[in-house]
């Protein structure tokens, strides 16, 4: 005796979980977006109550947000960092890493981890809403 298998259901499980799929990015990137920012306005808060010989670096930090494709499925990535493209944005390694003479501050760093439970609460988040937007 063969058991009883539904397989509309299954089909509609299958459809369901293809729409959510596609909810899914734009709730992640904002999810990126949100925490990045606050992740960048961290540092530049803890930079800012050094002392004034790195009063130009706050300005520096900025965060850019990619979103493409590799050969396993879709990438998203923020890079959050000194951009080496404004004036004091070349400075931003010694202060973080520090060097011979400047011992290292890890405002990056900290920043992060002072962030990573928002991390993961906003991608719960974002998936808990792609589960709406798709019905389930």
């Amino acid at each position: 005796m063969s058991p009883d298998f539904n397989f509309d259901e299954l089909r509609s499980l299958s459809a369901d979980l293809g729409k959510v799929a596609n909810n899914t990015g734009p709730f992640i990137n904002s999810a990126f977006q949100f925490t990045s920012v606050l992740i960048r306005d961290a540092a530049r808060d803890s930079v800012k109550s050094g002392s004034n010989q790195w009063r130009a670096l706050p300005s520096a930090i900025d965060y850019e947000i990619t979103v493409g494709a590799n050969g396993t499925g879709s990438v998203i990535e923020s890079e959050i960092g000194y951009n080496k493209d404004r004036a004091a944005g070349k400075l931003g390694n010694i202060r973080e890493f520090g060097s011979p003479s400047v011992a290292p501050h890890l405002d990056l760093q900290t920043a992060l981890t002072d962030n990573e439970a928002d991390f993961e609460k906003g991608i719960t988040q974002a998936i808990d809403d792609a589960l709406k937007a798709g019905g389930l």
